[in-house]
């Protein structure tokens, strides 16, 4: 693990994500393991095909965070109730405005979680960007 005291400025960890098959499909997927005490600083979401919003049958991706012990909490959402995504275009996700969401310490862990409103939204594969900085080292 010395590897990473050499590590400065953004780093990036990706995760593909299948598309659960249906609309009305939720999930939750793990993506990441900290190896050090990490800021987050970025999360996107690309779309492996063209995806369009709907205000009633949408769906909503979460970047969740779980601390040994502790409750889930939010790092940062995206959300296709009103706005499109073009495929292989990424989309930024919305981080948490509680700058404590956005710390993990080493060993956290984050998942994808997606939920659906009414009938729900298929979602084709995506890949999932984290951009952090290592503040543990």
């Amino acid at each position: 693990m010395t590897q990473y005291k050499h590590l400065q400025g953004t780093q990036f960890h990706e995760v593909f994500l299948e598309s659960v098959g249906n609309a009305a499909s939720t999930g939750n997927l793990p993506a990441w393991r900290a190896p050090y005490d990490a800021k987050i600083v970025g999360a996107r979401l690309v779309p492996a095909a063209a995806i369009t919003a709907d205000p009633t049958n949408y769906a909503t991706y979460t970047l969740t965070r779980h601390t040994a012990g502790a409750s889930a909490t939010t790092v940062a959402t995206l959300a296709w109730s009103a706005t499109n995504s073009a495929a292989v275009t990424p989309e930024d996700m919305t981080l948490s405005l509680t700058a404590a969401n956005l710390l993990l310490a080493q060993n956290d862990t984050l998942s994808i979680v997606k939920t659906v409103a009414a009938s729900g939204l298929l979602i084709p594969a995506l890949l999932l960007v984290v951009e952090y900085q290592l503040t543990g080292i």
